[in-house]
This record gives structure tokens, C-alpha cells and sequence, in this order.
């Protein structure tokens, strides 16, 4: 096997482009289209990643925002300051978001459980941009009229 000095290599590679100018502009071209394609995907896998972490984030706030206010009222059920039969079937107003997410709202509603047992099923829908989360909770009524929270 012979041996190949890289001086010698250089050397040969240097004569083909300059002895052929044709080849030194593909040779040029090949390189420019290789970066392009590199850059290009580059930029998509960074768009892509973007969107993902964009939509997460969003799922998260809309998660927030509706076991915040699913525990409040929760807390105002159990504290008695809220009647669950004063709501029945009634359109609740929508609750204004916090100024601070933009594209979001919270709605709440109040309906009879669907089951035989005397109570209210109380249903939290956040949405944040194209992201929404729901938070269901269950109340049945006590002899004493005051709603207690069943875990389902």
C-alpha cells in the first residue's frame, strides 16, 4: 500500500481546482447548499421545539387556573357561604381571567347530579390559548342541608 502525504494530497486536490474552474464553483455550491440544509433544519427543529414547550406551558396554566377556582368554591361550599340548590340550572356569568394570561377564560356551571343520590356536580372549564382543562367535582347534600365533597 502506498503512502499518501497530505502535501501531497493538498497538492493534488489544489491543481484539480485551479487547473478547472467548473469544479471549484460546484465544489463552492455544494458546500453553500450544505449550510443552507443545515440552517434550515436548524431553524425548524428549533420552531418545533418552541410550539411544544408554547403548548405545555399553556396546558399548565389552564390547569391552574381551573383547580384555583374549583378550590374556591369548593372552599365557599364547605364553609357555607354558598347554597348549591340557589344555582341549580342557572347561567353562571363567565369569571374574568387574571389580566396577566392573555387568550384565557374560566367557566363554571352547576348541575344536578345525574345519579340517584341528592346532589350537585360542579364543573370548572379553563382555557388558555388552545389548551383547556377541566376540574369536576362531586357534592352531595347531608340531613343538616350542608354539601359535603365525594371523591370519585
Amino acid at each position: 500500500m502506498k503512502r499518501i502525504s497530505k502535501t501531497t494530497l493538498s497538492r493534488r486536490t489544489i491543481d484539480i481546482l485551479r487547473g478547472n474552474e467548473g469544479t471549484s464553483i460546484v465544489l463552492v455550491t455544494i458546500i453553500a447548499i450544505i449550510i443552507i440544509t443545515c440552517v434550515v433544519i436548524l431553524r425548524v427543529s428549533t420552531s418545533a421545539l418552541w410550539a411544544s414547550a408554547d403548548k405545555q406551558y399553556n396546558q399548565d396554566q389552564a390547569y391552574m387556573l381551573a383547580t384555583s377556582m374549583g378550590e374556591s368554591i369548593d372552599d365557599l361550599i364547605t364553609h357555607n357561604k354558598i347554597n348549591l340548590a340557589d344555582y341549580n340550572n342557572t347561567a353562571i356569568p363567565p369569571v374574568p381571567a387574571p389580566s396577566g394570561i392573555p387568550r384565557s377564560s374560566v367557566e363554571v356551571s352547576i348541575t344536578p347530579a345525574s345519579n340517584a343520590s341528592a346532589g350537585y356536580v360542579v364543573t370548572v372549564n379553563a382555557t388558555v390559548a388552545d389548551a383547556s382543562y377541566v376540574y369536576t367535582a362531586y357534592y352531595t347534600q347531608g340531613k343538616s342541608g350542608t354539601y359535603t365533597r365525594q371523591l370519585v
